[in-house]
């Protein structure tokens, strides 16, 4: 009965993975409406790569994972060229391929019969990781709909902190954030788990790594040589930094310094051809890291092929035949040559044409750094980072010790602790520094899984390099990811990539060929266990984490606290100020409108106005209520049917509430769209017009209407 049972579980495994494409599919459906520009130029492009990555991922995977890897370096910088960066954030073009790649994933387990490797040390603090950052971003979205549906049966758009960020803008802060984290673990797991890796493969894998990152630089000169606006942003062309095919400049530096030490492996692992291209590719690589501005990616590069130079020289390969160590101390000669040769030839240029140098944004950084640090020291060459988000990422871990402000709360947070400490604020997007970010955000806790992940990583990188079993080329290869995976570590003491997902994706890469270069076992592993001790200390820690962010999310961290402590005006689903032919002053609402005003006299007065061009046929009803103690209290104060296009004023006697501060609500059964409707350039979802709001005594004679 045996192999009746594991028929069964094949069975019920692909109809979880087919559950879970078709639930996945129904969430990026939505998600792609929302967070991704419906620019037609840019859609006709983005379109055909993404179906095309899912159709292959779905009936080849491996094919799939080669595309991946070749587009996730290049795909970055596409919206560039269609304006996009003008319009309201977006998802990274990088995570909506990994989205499309993941969900053909979830289809080609659905349809076959896939033999699946895991490497379980890794894997334990991953999924551990993964539920939190789940469950924090959870928590921390449903406190930003103001814990929908239990305080109101809306979600509104309320404003989350002093510089005036709605909740919608926070709940992708946590939407993103959570998948910059979730999404590089995926790809570990579809990377490492796809059965049936060789050698063979695996140099595919690299050669269309070396083929992207070269279009990449490509991209780079061009900028830096003939035109930097090209696929560049107008605030990165100002600074004069290129960024190729990247995010951004820093991304670009990023990945470079991961790169150098692992082109620079393969340049030695390989012969003919490519061996003299990787090469070529190396030297490209450090002249336009100095050309990216960024400082820690060259830094960072300089110090992982120092590395790699030291690994080879005192790292014991278990060789077993003289021909091997006489080949392997030749390759170490030619690589030392090569590299002092190249430092020669850039230290000669430099001397003959100083300019070559000192010109590039990176040597000016580093150079005003040092200067700095000559100083005033370390803390003042640090400068923003020390001042403004160390120390407050310090202080929001210091106030939730244990799972921090929440998950993609960091920025949110960080304009209110500003103020609350009284220091200059400066806009991020991160607290620059991957530890202090995570510890902020998730707290203790979730540092002390994260830096788990990095222990196993580098358990890792230790016992690949001691096998026995791995020939010298891949041996050197191994050497370079692992300096490559040893640039990024350092460079996330001074940044985090939170919104560069393809910094993720190259490091995650980088494990898992690092995984799968040592492996030799043929078939899968049937299932993933894990231990009773496992389980129990990590649904512990599970249950702590989520009753202690629960709690601070619905008492300190809520937005009724937070909007009493920073006195934060909420006002909310309404659109700019505009005036009427005499001179009136009103707003548009959306399908509903709130406003903080503090009632002065006991009756209120509320010009309205509905333009719908079906208002005769099909009234419109709008629903006017007063919220008080931030929806604990809410009453509804009348609900009015508008069938013509007229201004018309309202008055309510109100003289309980005089001397309060209250939101004033209107809720509109329908919207239009004058776009659509009339043609004129105005998308917007209009409700209905609502004038200045006065106040009067009751003993007085009505104020005249506009």
């Amino acid at each position: 009965m045996e192999w009746e049972d594991k028929i069964f579980m094949k069975a019920y495994k692909k109809r979880i993975f087919f559950f879970t494409f078709i639930l996945f599919g129904i969430a990026l459906f939505f998600f792609y409406l929302k967070y991704v520009p419906l620019v037609s130029p840019f859609q006709i492009i983005l379109i055909p790569i993404l179906i095309i990555i899912f159709v292959l991922s779905a009936v080849r995977l491996k094919i799939g994972i080669l595309l991946f890897v070749f587009a996730f370096p290049l795909i970055n910088a596409l919206p560039y060229f269609f304006s996009i960066y003008e319009q309201t954030p977006h998802a990274p073009t990088a995570l909506v391929l990994f989205l499309f790649f993941f969900w053909g994933w979830l289809l080609n387990n659905a349809i076959n019969e896939n033999s699946a490797h895991y490497d379980k040390k890794i894997l334990k603090p991953i999924v551990l990781f993964s539920i939190l950052v789940v469950i924090s971003a959870l928590l921390t979205s449903w406190k930003y709909t103001n814990f929908f549906p239990v305080m109101d049966n809306n979600i509104y758009e309320l404003i989350t902190n002093v510089k005036g960020v709605s909740a919608g803008g926070a709940i992708m802060s946590s939407i993103f954030f959570s998948l910059n984290y979730l999404t590089g673990f995926a790809f570990l797991i579809i990377l490492t788990s796809t059965g049936g890796f060789d050698r063979f493969y695996i140099k595919k894998i690299l050669i269309i790594l070396l083929i992207s990152t070269s279009i990449a630089l490509a991209l780079g000169f061009y900028q830096h040589l003939v035109n930097i606006e090209f696929g560049n942003t107008p605030f990165r062309i100002k600074q004069s930094l290129i960024n190729a095919s990247f995010k951004d400049p820093l991304s670009l530096g990023g990945y470079l310094g991961a790169f150098i030490p692992f082109v620079f492996a393969l340049g030695i692992a390989f012969k003919g051809f490519l061996r003299f291209f990787s090469l070529i590719l190396f030297a490209c690589s450090f002249f336009l890291i100095l050309h990216s501005g960024s400082k820690s990616g060259f830094i960072s590069a300089v110090i992982s092929l120092v590395l790699f130079i030291i690994t080879i020289m005192i790292f014991n390969f278990p060789l077993k035949k003289a021909t091997r160590i006489k080949t392997l101390k030749l390759k170490f000669i030619t690589s030392s040559i090569l590299i002092f040769a190249f430092l020669f030839i850039l230290g000669f240029l430099a001397f003959q044409n100083r300019d070559i140098i000192k010109n590039s944004k990176g040597y000016k950084r580093i150079n005003q750094f040092v200067s700095i640090y000559k100083k005033g020291g370390l803390t003042k060459a640090l400068g923003i980072r020390w001042t403004n988000r160390w120390y407050l990422a310090g202080r929001m871990a210091q106030e939730y010790p244990l799972t921090g402000v929440g998950m993609g709360a960091f920025i949110i947070e960080l304009p209110n602790y500003e103020r609350k400490y009284n220091i200059r604020k400066r806009p991020t997007d991160s607290a620059e520094n991957y530890f202090f970010h995570v510890l902020s955000e998730l707290g203790i806790i979730g540092l002390i899984i994260s830096l788990w992940i990095f222990f196993e990583i580098f358990k890792l990188v230790f016992r690949r390099l001691k096998d026995p079993e791995i020939d010298d080329k891949w041996k050197i290869i191994q050497i370079g990811i692992a300096c490559g995976i040893f640039s990024i570590f350092l460079q996330y003491f001074v940044h985090t990539y939170i919104g560069s997902y393809e910094i993720k994706y190259t490091f995650w890469l980088l494990v898992g060929l690092m995984i799968i270069i040592g492996r030799r076992e043929k078939g899968g592993e049937k299932e993933i266990k894990f231990s009773k001790k496992y389980k129990l200390i990590g649904t512990l820690v599970l249950l702590i984490f989520t009753s202690i962010h629960l709690w601070n999310s619905t008492h300190s961290l809520s937005l009724a606290r937070r909007t009493r402590e920073f006195g934060i005006k909420q006002d909310f689903g309404f659109y700019q100020l505009e005036k009427t032919a005499d001179g009136h002053e009103f707003r548009w609402t959306r399908g509903y409108g709130g406003t903080t005003i503090k009632v002065e006299k006991p009756v209120i007065e509320i010009p309205l106005l509905a333009s719908h061009p079906d208002i005769q046929q099909k009234p419109v009803k709008v629903k006017i209520y007063i919220v008080k103690n931030f929806f604990k209290e809410k009453k509804l104060l009348d609900e009015i049917i508008l069938n013509r296009s007229i201004w018309n004023e309202y008055q309510y006697h109100i003289p309980e509430e005089v001397g309060e501060e209250i939101i004033l609500l209107f809720k509109v059964n329908r919207t239009w769209i004058p776009l659509k409707v009339h043609g004129t350039p105005d998308p917007r979802k209009l409700g209905v017009a609502v004038g200045k709001i006065r106040f009067r005594d009751f003993q007085k004679e009505r104020l005249p209407t506009i």
